[in-house]
């Protein structure tokens, strides 16, 4: 099967373009007044997310209109346009925004149905409002308190053993090098904006909590961490080319486990791009590279799992109407990208995953547990996830100024902003 259907841009007229620079002009406009009337809004009922739902709409009429207005001014045909990095992006922002009209009007249905528990209602509204590019609305969760942050990093440095003798350089175990500490990101795998209880929905409780845990980050040099949320590359487990059941057990019970890093967007345009000036070494040259760490200490595989799940949709997600959406789970010699065992997601949830996806990927259920919880959950982390890295672009361009955009700029880069539960 194929991913769901998508918008098909249609090639304009160049004296049509303008009009269509006037819709988007008036879109945006609107979509101001509208943001702003949410932000007055006094409870978050069923009336707020069914407004919620139509700002969402005209983000999205927005992001089909610029789509027309890059394809008409391309100087290509259509197909040539649909592999261009910007045209990916578009139909993955689309793809993104439709799956959020869709949350917001079910939210909006399940509310004036039922009143759901105070946790689910707050984690949900914590989701959609908090991020710069969604609806904008301060809750509460704002940005991350800096002795916190501070503390992680720290944790992250001492735990992987990061740190050069000299106390100015840290150890990227990506790029397997020391690098100036200043470079260096403290990165979340599982976002610290999903929040504790999206974390305990999607990957059962774990005592004590672990969103500020080593386990769930990665220090790593920032130019790095902006290509792991964008569909290209993986962190998986490091297996020989035909394991044996007896070594991927050994992987699984081992208590120092190594891991690789794999390419799984052949199609990406900076593959043969040098990094940031490291001599010889290409972004290409990455695939297959074993994460090289300083000590024993390892990120949980579950969050990585949650990682590798997220860069799969959006992988798929980029995918244009032209061009055949199947995403293999293999490499070009049929080894999976992730080859091991484990259970790191609620069995339902991965299955909801699957079903957005289109096509068989029951591979991803390698990594199910018998827990089950509920079913959009790791869906909707995914999509709130991928609508932050793919509305970059337009919070660039953007809104004059809100306080949420001020925050933004004074936190570290991290593997997504946004925090979202369901009411069941």
């Amino acid at each position: 099967m194929d991913l769901p259907p998508i918008y098909i841009p249609k090639k304009r007229r160049a004296e049509e373009i303008s009009k269509l620079e006037i819709q988007r002009d008036e879109l945006e406009d609107n979509l101001k007044r509208t943001r702003k009337k949410l932000r007055a809004h006094g409870s978050f009922n069923a009336e707020f997310w069914s407004a919620a739902a139509d700002v969402e709409s005209t983000i999205l009429k927005k992001t089909r209109i610029v789509s027309e207005i890059s394809l008409s001014e391309f100087p290509g045909d259509a197909s040539e346009w649909e592999r261009t990095e910007e045209a990916r992006r578009l139909f993955e922002q689309i793809r993104a925004q439709k799956h959020r009209v869709a949350s917001f009007q079910s939210q909006s249905a399940k509310l004036s149905l039922s009143k759901p528990r105070r946790s689910l209602r707050e984690s949900f509204m914590k989701l959609f409002t908090t991020s710069p590019v969604g609806l904008g609305i301060k809750t509460g969760a704002g940005a991350r308190d800096g002795h916190i942050q501070s503390n992680f990093r720290s944790g992250l440095i001492r735990d992987y053993q990061s740190m050069h003798s000299d106390g100015m350089h840290a150890w990227c175990p990506i790029l397997g090098d020391y690098y100036p500490s200043r470079a260096m990101t403290a990165a979340h795998i599982f976002s610290y904006k999903h929040g504790q209880s999206t974390m305990d929905s999607i990957f059962g409780k774990m005592r004590p909590p672990q969103l500020f845990s080593s386990k769930n980050g990665l220090l790593i040099h920032s130019e790095i961490e902006q290509v792991l949320d964008a569909g290209v590359l993986v962190i998986v487990p490091d297996l020989p080319e035909k394991p044996t059941s007896a070594m991927l057990c050994s992987w699984t019970d081992s208590e120092v486990r190594e891991f690789r890093v794999r390419i799984i967007d052949s199609q990406w345009d900076r593959l043969d791009e040098g990094i940031f000036g490291i001599s010889g070494l290409k972004w290409r040259d990455l695939d297959n590279r074993k994460v090289q760490f300083r000590g024993t200490f390892r990120p949980a595989a579950r969050f990585l799992y949650f990682h590798y799940c997220l860069q799969v949709l959006r992988r798929a997600w980029r995918a244009g109407p032209g061009q055949k959406a199947v995403f293999s789970l293999t490499d070009e010699l049929g080894k999976p990208f992730w080859g091991t065992p484990g259970r790191y997601i609620a069995g339902n949830m991965l299955k909801a995953f699957c079903e957005e996806l289109g096509h068989d990927c029951d591979g991803l259920m390698i990594g199910a547990s018998r827990r089950r919880g509920r079913r959009s959950a790791l869906l909707d982390a995914a999509t709130a996830q991928i609508a932050e890295k793919a509305n970059k672009m337009d919070q660039n361009e953007g809104e004059d100024g809100d306080d949420d955009e001020q925050e933004e700029e004074e936190e570290e880069e991290e593997w997504g902003r946004d925090e979202i539960e369901f009411i069941e």
